[in-house]
């Protein structure tokens, strides 16, 4: 079995992924397909690129089984199914990164089968900590996907009860920025600000910027979000950091796996730069020491696989 080979899980007209590869072409690289598969999978995969299997089970239960197997999963499968923007908060503000003041709602399954245990939401406390405008969204939610500005406690109100069969949500205070970033991150170390300008719909727009004037902030930033994605075990994410006019930094979304990433989207030195970091991170796991951390408390059971 070839031991340095690596597997992409992507659409194979994603423009993106055809230039990685192109930056892997001393490598053997191929477009990995599943069919009716036997458990363990028995795949020659030193690393696998998994950029599908965030909105489909059966890919993310594949990849998970790839990695227990050995092969290096960029993301780790385990860390990435586990995190949520509640995660994500908890774990970051340990680490000292500042998010909007947040308020939990429960979803109308707990609240109907768990009275006991879980209470009706009391929307007007919303009002009270938060204030409107204020962001209703999803707390495992992607691409703007449900995202809503709020105004009054009858529009929350009227909201929650369309949404609250479907997801846990969370009122969220709106932080009014004087600057926007995504910070791109490449093995837990390679970061990128670009300026961004945010826009539901898939209608944001990259700027160039110049972060000369930053100075020290800049140093404090790259820290906190290597040292995050160092705790939560992923080597490709994406950051949302704003700064308000008061100067406080804000993580307003601290989790995106799968960046949507297009040479058009992107200015040109953005975009080779995270090509080249990308590739570059793929190359670097082709060593075999290295494994995906897993959830398990005896991963020398395992023989040969996983290792923490």
């Amino acid at each position: 079995m070839q031991t340095k080979v690596v597997g992409i899980l992507e659409r194979r007209d994603d423009r993106f992924m055809a230039d990685v590869a192109s930056r892997l072409a001393d490598i053997p690289v191929e477009y990995i397909s599943f069919a009716d598969e036997r458990v363990p999978l028995e795949r020659p995969y030193r690393v696998v690129v998994d950029r599908l299997s965030f909105c489909y089970p059966f890919l993310r239960e594949m990849v998970k089984n790839l990695a227990l197997g050995g092969a290096y999963v960029i993301n780790n499968p385990f860390a990435a199914a586990a995190t949520n923007k509640l995660v994500d908060m908890r774990l970051g503000s340990c680490l000292g990164l500042a998010f909007p003041k947040t308020i939990v709602l429960p979803d109308q399954t707990a609240i109907e089968q768990m009275s006991s245990v879980v209470a009706q939401p009391d929307l007007d406390r919303v009002d009270e900590e938060l204030g409107f405008p204020c962001v209703l969204k999803p707390f495992d939610g992607y691409a703007w996907q449900d995202v809503y500005m709020v105004s009054s406690v009858q529009e929350l109100r009227n909201l929650y009860l369309a949404l609250c069969s479907r997801y846990v949500l969370m009122a969220q205070q709106l932080i009014t920025f004087k600057d926007y970033f995504r910070v791109f991150c490449f093995d837990k170390k390679d970061v990128l600000f670009v300026r961004w300008v945010p826009k539901p719909l898939a209608m944001g727009q990259y700027l160039y910027c110049d972060l000369g004037g930053m100075g020290g902030v800049l140093e404090r930033l790259i820290d906190l979000t290597t040292r995050f994605n160092q705790a939560l075990d992923l080597d490709v994410n994406v950051m949302e950091w704003c700064v308000d006019e008061k100067g406080q930094w804000w993580v307003i979304d601290a989790f995106n796996e799968v960046p949507d990433i297009t040479p058009e989207a992107l200015p040109r030195e953005y975009y080779t730069w995270i090509v080249e970091r990308f590739a570059a991170c793929v190359r670097d796991k082709l060593d075999p020491s290295k494994k995906n951390r897993t959830p398990f408390a005896e991963p020398s059971l395992i023989p040969g696989g996983a290792t923490p």
